[in-house]
């Protein structure tokens, strides 16, 4: 009896371990591969599509929308490739960050080259809703724009001054695969707007980056000669500086165009061989990619890196609202350390400073992502 039953426990113990065997091989087999911590789909979420086998990230990062409301859009997106092939893969997860729910019917769309993803929803709850998903490929080519847009129509958000319906956010990443160098920093010349320019920031930025490129900019003379200006309270900041400058109150400064157009009339008599261009909407890698060729970045940001920007006055010029907003100051990006995970940044206020990396690509983004490229 005391055979058998040994024999009964001897089989029983040898199929509880081909058993386990055979469940951990399967769970090994079937494992799926998620190199990406976001998932890509062509349609609603939870709905993801397959991942290319052996995929390689390149590079990721996130687009915001301009802050002008407690809502806002956020675009994570990757790009990767799989491996011996030259197509550019890019994926893309759209969230709409909102402090309570937003009831809607809501409807929108995600671009992503051009290509265009529209999606409804009826309810959206909690601060990071996953709004869609969103992935195409195409060919890889060196200095190709990568470009994403995405828009959410919602039924009202708060906004001082009225409501808002309508979340925007875009930016661009150049497509390229080289490796950015770890650190890198520019040595400019630090400008103060003081005394002559106590809200000439816009301007005196403008003058340290002149300058480093061995122009004989003087802050005064780009900011009376040079710096289109208009009535403070019916002026678009984008089309000419709020007020002048000189001003300590009622100036509400200016954004890029108004900045390119004072740096070229500039440049031009002054017989100089640079140019001046807009390359607002572009992530932060690709002005951390700038410095580390040599060439220093203007930036808006927050003035209050504690604090997000405000609105304080909405103005109806053309038919067009034009927000004017509070704690926005204009930079200097001189540096970025990736291991130490800060920038470093000229203030027209009189001081060079570092800054963590995080806090200021979200400030950049919160401010509309602005910026001013000359070389």
């Amino acid at each position: 009896m005391k055979k058998y039953l040994s024999c009964i426990i001897l089989i029983v113990l040898c199929v509880v371990c081909v058993t386990i065997f055979y469940v951990n091989a399967n769970e090994v087999e079937s494992a799926p591969i998620t190199p990406l911590s976001t998932g890509l789909s062509t349609s609603a979420p939870g709905d993801t599509a397959p991942l290319p086998p052996l995929v390689v990230i390149e590079r990721s990062g996130t687009v915001t929308s301009e802050y002008l409301s407690e809502s806002g859009l956020r675009i994570e997106w990757s790009l990767y490739k799989v491996e011996n092939d030259s197509t550019l893969y890019i994926g893309t997860e759209l969230y709409l960050d909102t402090p309570e729910q937003v009831t809607s019917p809501t409807l929108g769309y995600i671009s992503v080259c051009g290509e265009k993803k529209e999606f409804t929803t009826s309810t959206l709850v909690g601060k990071t809703n996953l709004l869609t998903a969103f992935s195409i490929a195409m060919t890889s080519s060196d200095n190709s724009p990568v470009t994403f847009e995405a828009y959410l129509k919602l039924d009202t958000t708060a906004l001082d001054g009225g409501e808002l319906n309508e979340l925007y956010a875009s930016g661009s990443v150049v497509a390229r695969e080289e490796q950015l160098p770890s650190s890198h920093k520019i040595e400019v010349g630090l400008v103060s707007k003081y005394p002559e320019l106590p809200s000439g920031e816009e301007t005196t930025a403008l003058c340290m980056v002149l300058s480093y490129l061995k122009y004989k900019a003087d802050k005064c003379e780009l900011s009376d000669l040079y710096l289109d200006k208009g009535p403070a309270h019916f002026t678009d900041p984008g089309v000419a500086n709020a007020g002048n400058p000189r001003d300590t109150y009622n100036s509400y400064g200016c954004l890029p165009p108004v900045i390119v157009n004072a740096a070229n009339k500039f440049i031009s008599a002054n017989g100089g061989t640079h140019k001046a261009q807009d390359i607002s909407g572009y992530c932060a890698e690709e002005l951390y990619y700038q410095v580390s060729c040599g060439n220093p970045v203007i930036v808006w940001t927050c003035e209050n890196f504690e604090s997000t920007p405000s609105i304080f006055r909405t103005l109806i010029i053309d038919g067009k609202k034009v927000y004017l907003k509070s704690n926005v100051n204009t930079l200097v990006l001189t540096g970025y350390d990736f291991e130490k995970n800060t920038v470093t940044l000229a203030n027209p206020s009189g001081n060079v400073f570092e800054l963590d990396m995080d806090i200021f690509e979200l400030s950049y983004s919160l401010t509309g992502a602005h910026a001013v490229l000359i070389k």
